[in-house]
């Protein structure tokens, strides 16, 4: 399905632009020495303004330094500084024009301020340094869609997806062009494949502002209410229930599971995907905690060969007795949880 987006509005060229190139700390590469390191770890550090008091003095003895420039242009960006940044990028494309990052960049300023065909040449520029780099398909693709090519951008998504084997984060990064540019049916079929080969993909969507567009869109409501898991073939599975319900976020029974997983010393992802009827966390097994009847659920699983049976059966056994602990402290007078098991 081919839907033609409206006009893209100036907020969704900003999150396009940040896509792209992340105007944020860490996008110039520095490579000239320790003064110029030292401004890139106080831009990681999110101190653009030590940044810049560093690198005053440098450019100020060195002005023809594009390097330094260059990362001189991104605190400048990062504080919304942008005629400034705007100068100092110029001129560090001006003394290198072999500066791939530059025209990266320079290609995200002309996109946030609508300038479509001077944001391909820039781009294009970037793409003739470096023919090789993944991203060069990916962000020409992203400007070709908001000039209605959509064609054109289709093809420039197949040939990075190509080059990175279709992986989860390409898919998904296709996905948030997709959805940036108004494609609301191309975007979801490219989510739905990120999520098949990463199921993070769908919890990562659920927060990205990138989807905003699509926050009334049924069919990706639907999508990030589904739990499509399949285990792999063999894979270690074992469930029991609670009397506890499941009740989201603050319910004890998820509470329970991720106390026992502490009490446990057992690390686990502390980005927990919460539905109204589910929730996941991933350890080195995956857990998931639903409704069940009258009670609740857990459900645990993971691939054969990351546990032999016995200590499959050993992890699983210890995670659940200590859920039931964690859940029978929560009880009004420590009354037990009646925790079965099937």
């Amino acid at each position: 399905m081919k839907e033609r987006p409206s006009a893209t509005p100036p907020t969704v060229l900003l999150a396009l632009l940040a896509l792209l190139t992340g105007l944020a700390p860490a996008l110039a590469a520095a490579a000239g020495g320790a003064p110029l390191e030292d401004a890139q770890r106080l831009l990681d550090e999110l101190q653009p303004e030590a940044a810049i008091e560093l690198l005053d003095p440098w450019i100020e003895s060195h002005p023809e330094d594009a390097e330094a420039l260059l990362l001189r242009s991104t605190a400048r960006f990062v504080l919304a500084d942008m005629d400034g940044g705007r100068n100092d990028l110029d001129r560090a494309l001006q003394f290198d024009p072999g500066l791939r990052q530059g025209w990266l960049n320079r290609a995200a300023l002309d996109v946030a301020e609508e300038n479509l065909d001077a944001a391909l040449a820039a781009f294009r520029r970037a793409e003739q340094l470096d023919p090789a780099a993944e991203d060069n398909s990916l962000n020409i693709g992203a400007v070709l869609l908001l000039t209605g090519d959509l064609d054109a951008a289709s093809r420039r998504f197949a040939t990075y997806l190509e080059a990175r084997g279709g992986a989860a984060e390409a898919r998904y990064l296709v996905a948030t062009n997709y959805a940036l540019a108004g494609y609301v049916g191309l975007s979801l079929e490219h989510l739905r494949r990120a999520v098949v080969l990463d199921e993070r993909s769908r919890l990562r969507a659920r927060n990205d502002p990138n989807f905003a567009a699509l926050a009334g869109n049924r069919q990706f409501q639907q999508l990030l209410l589904t739990d499509g898991y399949t285990p792999p073939p063999g894979a270690h599975r074992s469930v029991r229930r609670f009397q506890a319900a499941y009740q989201g976020a603050d319910g004890p029974l998820l509470r329970a599971v991720l106390d026992a997983l502490q009490t446990s010393g057992l690390p686990y992802d502390p980005r927990i995907e919460v539905t109204p009827d589910w929730a996941l966390v991933w350890s080195d097994l995956r857990i998931k905690v639903a409704r069940a009847g009258g009670g609740g659920e857990v459900q645990l699983s993971a691939p054969a060969e990351r546990f032999t049976p016995e200590s499959w059966r050993r992890r699983s056994e210890q995670l659940f007795d200590q859920i039931a602990v964690q859940l029978y402290a929560r009880r009004p007078g420590g009354a037990g949880t009646g925790a079965g098991r099937r």
